[in-house]
C-alpha cells in the first residue's frame, strides 16, 4: 500500500524502544486544619470599664488590678509592671482602656481618703446639727476606723476655738473715736490732716491704729489697685486722670516720717473731667507692665518706673475689664459689646468680638490662649484665640450676670449672677453641673490660689469663696458642689473677695466700710479694720501677703499691715 502523502506524520508512527513511563498521579491534597475553636464574645455589659460618675460604686478586683497595672505602666515602673501582670494574670481581664485616665488610681485613691474624711465627720456630728468638716491627715484615714476617726474630729472641735459652724462676729452700732490719729500722706503736698473715723469695740483682732497707713489725693474715688507680682509697687487707679505707683516697704514704720516715692501716670491728653479716668488696670505676670483701661475707651501701657509705652485706641466707650494672660503675649480688653486681643510684641489686634446687640457683662481668662465671655444674653461664650466662633457656649442663667471666673486649671467656670445661684460649668456637659446657692444677689466670686496651676501646687484643695448681699461669705468645694463653711460677720453686702498669697487667709469688703481678715480652715477671724469713712470696693495682697490695701469710693487707699 502506498503512503498517503497527505497524512500528518504522528509519534505514533515511529514506535520508541524505552518509552518513558508515564508520571504518577499527583497525590490527593491534605485535609483542610480544623478551624480554631471561635473566642468567646464579651457582652458589653462585662467589659470592665472605669466610670467617672458614681465614685462610690463597687469597684471589683479585676478593676482595681488594671488600675494597679496601668499605674505601674504610666510612671514607667517597668519590672513592677511585668511582674505585676503575670501574677495579676492581666492578660485574661477585659479591660476597656479608653476609660482608664491618666492618673486613675491616684484620683480613686484621693476620692476614698474623701469619702472616709466625710464620713468620720458625720459620724462625729449630731444628727439634728449641720455637719462642719476637719481634715484629716491622710495616713490617719488609712490607718484608723471611721470610730477611731470620729474620736480624732471630736478631740479637734474641743481644742479648735472655732467650735460653729458659723462664725458670728457681733459689731457695735456705736460709733467710738480712735484715739490714735490715723497717719496720712497728702499727694498734692501741705500739711498732714488728721481724721477722726468710727471705731470698733477693743478686740484682740483689731488692727492698731499704728498699722494702718492711709493715701490721699485723688479728687475723685479710687476705681481700681493692684500690687505688683514682683516688687514693692502699689499701681493705683481713680476715677480723676491721674494714676499712681507707689513703692512702700513691707515696714510700714519706714515710711511714717517720709513720703514713699511715687509715679505719677498722666496721659498728655488728660482733660481732668472725669471722661479719661482709670476704669480698672493690671500688671503683667513679669511687674514690668502696668495696663490700665480709661472711662473714654483708651488703654494705655506703662512701664513699672511710670513711662508710657503705648496707646491702644480701638474702643469707644469705657473699658471695664483689663487683662494679660499668663504668658504675658496677650492682652485682652472689654467694653460695652466689644472684645479685643491685643498682640502685645506688635500691639496690633490679633482678634475682635463683636456681641452686636447683646452687651457684654463679664470676661475672663480660661488658658494662655482661650478666654471666656458672658452677655446679657443669658449666654457664656468660649473663645480660642485665631477661632472666629465660639468653641463651647453655655447657656441657662438665671438672672442678669454679674461676672464669671475660671479655676486656676481651666477646667471649672463660676458663673454669677443678680439670682442667688453660683452656677458650675465643665467643658465636658451643656448644662451647669452645680448649683451653689446664697440666699440674695451673689456680687462677688473667688478662687484659691491653690492646687494645681497655682504658686501653691502643693496644696490639694482649691475652693470656690462667695460674697453676697445676704452678707455671708460661702466657701464651696466645687467637686462635690458641697457647702463647706459660712462665715457671718459683716453688717451689710458684702462686695469683695482677695485671697492671701499662700491661699490660708481670705480678706472680704463690705458696705458697712469693714475690712475683715478670715482663717479658711476654721472661719476664725484674724483680723478686723474698721477706719474706712465710705464702703470698700477694692482690695490687693502685696506678694508677701503682710500688706492689704483697700480702697473706697471717698479718694482714700488704706494700707493695712496684717501680719499673723
Amino acid at each position: 500500500m502506498e503512503p498517503d502523502p497527505n497524512r500528518s506524520v504522528g509519534t505514533s508512527d515511529f514506535p520508541l524502544k524505552n518509552p518513558m513511563p508515564s508520571p504518577p498521579p499527583p497525590p490527593p491534597p491534605p485535609p483542610p486544619p480544623p478551624p480554631p475553636p471561635p473566642s468567646p464574645q464579651i457582652p458589653s455589659t462585662k467589659l470592665i470599664s472605669f466610670p467617672n460618675v458614681d465614685v462610690f460604686g463597687k469597684l471589683t478586683t479585676n478593676q482595681l488590678n488594671g488600675l494597679i497595672f496601668h499605674y505601674f505602666q504610666a510612671k514607667g515602673f517597668k519590672h513592677a509592671a511585668f511582674v505585676f501582670e503575670n501574677e495579676a494574670k492581666i492578660e485574661n481581664i477585659p479591660i476597656d482602656e479608653s476609660t482608664i485616665g491618666n492618673g486613675a488610681l491616684p484620683s480613686y485613691v484621693h476620692k476614698g481618703l474623701r469619702y472616709t474624711q466625710l464620713e468620720a465627720n458625720i459620724h462625729a456630728s449630731d444628727a439634728d446639727s449641720f455637719v462642719e468638716c476637719y481634715r484629716l491627715e491622710p495616713l490617719d484615714i488609712i490607718t484608723n476606723s471611721v470610730d477611731d476617726l470620729s474620736k480624732i474630729i471630736n478631740n479637734m472641735k474641743v481644742n479648735t476655738m472655732g467650735k460653729r459652724k458659723r462664725i458670728d462676729y457681733s459689731v457695735s452700732n456705736q460709733e467710738q473715736e480712735s484715739s490714735k490719729q490715723k497717719r496720712k500722706i497728702a499727694v498734692y503736698g501741705g500739711p498732714q490732716s488728721v481724721t477722726r473715723t468710727p471705731g470698733l469695740p477693743p478686740v484682740t483682732h483689731q488692727v492698731s491704729d499704728s498699722d494702718v497707713f492711709l493715701l490721699e489725693g485723688h479728687s475723685l474715688e479710687v476705681s481700681a489697685c493692684a500690687w505688683s507680682p514682683t516688687d514693692s509697687l502699689l499701681a493705683v487707679g481713680s476715677s480723676d486722670s491721674i494714676s499712681r505707683i507707689w513703692k512702700i516697704s513691707n515696714d510700714l514704720s519706714t515710711i511714717y516720717n517720709s513720703n514713699p516715692d511715687v509715679h505719677y501716670l498722666i496721659r498728655p491728653d488728660a482733660k481732668n473731667n472725669g471722661l479719661d479716668g482709670v476704669s480698672t488696670l493690671a500688671w503683667n505676670g513679669e511687674g514690668e507692665l502696668l495696663a490700665t483701661g480709661s472711662f473714654d475707651g483708651l488703654a494705655s501701657i506703662w512701664s513699672k518706673n511710670g513711662e508710657l509705652l503705648e496707646r491702644l485706641e480701638d474702643h469707644r466707650a469705657v473699658i471695664f475689664f483689663i487683662g494679660w494672660n499668663r504668658k504675658g503675649d496677650f492682652l485682652l480688653t472689654g467694653y460695652d459689646n466689644r472684645i479685643v486681643v491685643w498682640d502685645t510684641w506688635t500691639w496690633k489686634p490679633k482678634q475682635e468680638v463683636e456681641f452686636h446687640s447683646e452687651q457684654l457683662l463679664g470676661v475672663a481668662w480660661r488658658n494662655n490662649t482661650s478666654f471666656a465671655a458672658c452677655s446679657r444674653g443669658n449666654r457664656i461664650f468660649v473663645y480660642n484665640i485665631g477661632v472666629p466662633q465660639p468653641v463651647k457656649t453655655f447657656f441657662g442663667y438665671q438672672g442678669e450676670a454679674r461676672g464669671i471666673n475660671w479655676n486656676p486649671t481651666g477646667s471649672f467656670l463660676a458663673s454669677y449672677s443678680h439670682g442667688m445661684a453660683i452656677k458650675i460649668w465643665t467643658f465636658e456637659q451643656d448644662e451647669s453641673l452645680h448649683d451653689l446657692m446664697h440666699n440674695e444677689s451673689v456680687n462677688i466670686v473667688r478662687w484659691s490660689p491653690t492646687g494645681p496651676g497655682t504658686n501653691n501646687p502643693n496644696k490639694p484643695y482649691c475652693y470656690l469663696v462667695s460674697g453676697s448681699k445676704d452678707r455671708t461669705v460661702r466657701v464651696w468645694d466645687c467637686f462635690y458642689g458641697q457647702l463647706l463653711y459660712c462665715f457671718n460677720g459683716h453688717r451689710a453686702s458684702i462686695v469683695e473677695l482677695a485671697f492671701h498669697p499662700d491661699g490660708e487667709y481670705l480678706a472680704s469688703a463690705s458696705v458697712d466700710k469693714c475690712l475683715l481678715i478670715w482663717n479658711i480652715r476654721d472661719g476664725k477671724i484674724m483680723k478686723s479694720h474698721n477706719s474706712c469713712d465710705t464702703s470698700i470696693y477694692n482690695l490687693s495682697w502685696n506678694k508677701e501677703g503682710k500688706l492689704i490695701t483697700a480702697g473706697n469710693d471717698g479718694g482714700t487707699l488704706c494700707v493695712v499691715d496684717v501680719s499673723f
